[in-house]
Parts: C-alpha cells; structure tokens; sequence
C-alpha cells in the first residue's frame, strides 16, 4: 500500500471516531446549560495547558520514562487543570459561558 493510501485510511479511521463520539454524544442528550459546558470546556483546556506546561520539562518530565510514567503524567495533568479551572486562576467559564449564550440569542 502507498503511503498517500494509508494516509487516507487513517484519516477515514479518525473521522470515523469523531462522527462515533459525536453520535455518543448526542445520544446521551443536551441539557443546554451553557454554565456546566463552560466550566467543562476550562477544565479541559486547563488540562490541555498543564500538560503543554509539563512536556516543555523534556524527555524524562517529573516521572522519567519508566513503566506507567504516563499514566502519573495524565493524573498530573488532569488534577493541576481541575484545580486551575476550580479556582478564579484562569476564570474562563464566565466568558465561555457569555459567548455561548450570546450565540444562543438566549438568556440564562
């Protein structure tokens, strides 16, 4: 197989995983609360940002390289970016909230 064949697979397989998890999604409904989605969306880019922050550390981070080091790097980078998101550190979620509901053309 050429390799712009397997690229077009691959990028079948990745597509295909989107529309899986946007179907998944959909399926477990839509509650509208523009609050809970914010503050779902500063978690994860908190998280996103704690990880970017460790990887800059090099190759061995805090945990080396060792088995299950990145299973300790993944619990870092989600406890650092839940406690971002938690406090008023980054307070994302008022202007994400804003911006959706303005989007919306609603209030609440």
């Amino acid at each position: 197989m050429n390799p712009m064949n397997q690229l077009g697979s691959s990028i079948s397989r990745q597509a295909g995983g989107v529309e899986r998890e946007m179907a998944r999604l959909s399926a477990l409904g839509d509650s509208g609360d523009p609050t809970a989605a914010a503050e779902m969306f500063e978690v994860h880019l908190a998280t996103m940002l704690a990880k970017e922050a460790r990887s800059s550390l090099g190759e061995g981070g805090f945990f080396g390289k060792g088995p299950g080091s990145d299973i300790f790097n993944g619990w870092l980078d989600k406890h650092v970016g839940e406690a971002l998101a938690d406090g008023w550190d980054l307070d994302l979620a008022g202007m994400v909230r804003t911006s959706i509901i303005e989007k919306q053309g609603g209030s609440n």
